[in-house]
């Protein structure tokens, strides 16, 4: 779990957060209020994050992922299955960009400033 939020941190502008309780960690851009890039649930051993369109849609036909439907184009990541340093840390980047990609231009040019 420590992957993810080493991973997760090391991106521009990202924070932790705990609105669900302990047991599951939301990192985020900017602040607490901001936009939502991946989510951890220590307990269950799983890992959200926010992938390419195409990619969401096969997702399901590999090991270790599902499609998460609650968000648009976010899967699972079930981390007993997927845990290798190298693939959490393209996970939480790609996520990462596919949220700031969404950003209106003032919020994407602070990224860019820092």
């Amino acid at each position: 779990m420590e992957k993810v939020r080493t991973a997760a941190l090391s991106m521009p502008q990202a924070l932790e957060d705990y609105p669900f309780g302990e047991g599951i960690t939301v990192f985020r851009i900017f602040d607490r209020k901001g936009p939502i890039f991946t989510i951890l649930s220590e307990e269950k051993g799983i890992l959200n994050v926010r992938v390419p369109r195409d990619f969401f849609e096969i997702c399901d036909t590999i090991e270790g992922f599902a499609p998460l439907k609650v968000w648009k184009n976010w899967i699972t990541v079930d981390l007993t299955l997927v845990n290798s340093k190298r693939e959490i840390n393209d996970l939480v980047a790609e996520s990462w960009h596919e949220v700031t990609e969404n950003l209106p231009k003032k919020k994407r040019d602070l990224l860019n400033n820092t």
